[in-house]
């Protein structure tokens, strides 16, 4: 599975944003029983994304607490019998909460964490905590969809993903921590979606790359918000966004 991007452009040169369109779909037979359902969507960053939407019907999830520890996948062995093996995960990963029993409200560090095979990921809604090291040294992941249930992004969570150009932080999320992002030398996008201007969003004060470090990184908010606020105090580029339709 491959995942294909591209920054969209709006009018003048600007970054364009807009809600995500409903995806459009397509089913491929393969040589296996399960029929491949193909679904391409564009993200509100602009990030362009095809994944097998299939493929998570596949997937048994294993939960402990609230975190999602493992994931499995059923597979045939020699005798026919199907037997769930650890999947191992790459290019573009779509997950699902479980059908039945336990959700999971985040997801352990050693699940994706070092992993530099996957491309992108689409978390399910539920999912509250970004729990640190949780993507850390996927080198690369370009980018995360998170869904608007997310309210922290804790330390390290995606530091040394060195091959993210973009990511979205949905209206919930409040708290950003230490070096959340750290490392990530070809970001340069943040798009805050829909932060209140007098909301406070509590941002460590490394969690970003520096100018210094990410010379292309723009920090895209509401007027007055916060984010803008972190913005021009690390010297960071500022971009207002428009308002989502």
């Amino acid at each position: 599975m491959l995942c294909a991007c591209s920054l969209a452009a709006g009018v003048n040169g600007m970054t364009a944003f807009a809600a995500e369109p409903e995806a459009e779909e397509k089913e491929v037979s393969t040589a296996e029983a399960q029929v491949s359902r193909i679904v391409s969507f564009t993200d509100c960053t602009g990030m362009h994304v095809t994944y097998d939407a299939n493929a998570s019907r596949q997937y048994s999830y294993e939960v402990e607490n609230g975190v999602l520890t493992d994931v499995k996948v059923k597979k045939a062995d020699a005798d026919g019998s199907i037997v769930p093996e650890t999947h191992i995960f790459e290019g573009t990963v779509e997950l699902q909460q479980p059908e039945t029993g336990e959700k999971y409200t985040s997801v352990a560090a050693d699940l994706f964490g070092g992993n530099p095979h996957i491309t992108y990921v689409k978390l399910p809604a539920g999912v509250t905590t970004i729990s640190a090291e949780s993507f850390r040294g996927c080198t690369a992941l370009k980018s995360v969809y998170l869904p608007s249930t997310v309210k922290t992004i804790e330390k390290n969570a995606f530091r040394g993903c060195t091959s993210m150009t973009q990511i979205a932080l949905p209206k919930s999320v409040t708290t950003i921590g230490d070096s959340a992002f750290a490392g990530d030398t070809k970001l340069r996008m943040v798009y805050f979606r829909g932060e209140d201007s007098g909301e406070l969003i509590a941002i460590a004060e490394n969690a970003f790359p520096g100018a210094d470090e990410a010379v292309e990184l723009v920090i895209v908010a509401e007027k007055g918000s916060g984010a803008e606020a972190y913005a021009e105090e690390n010297g960071l580029s500022f971009e207002e966004s428009e308002p989502e339709e």
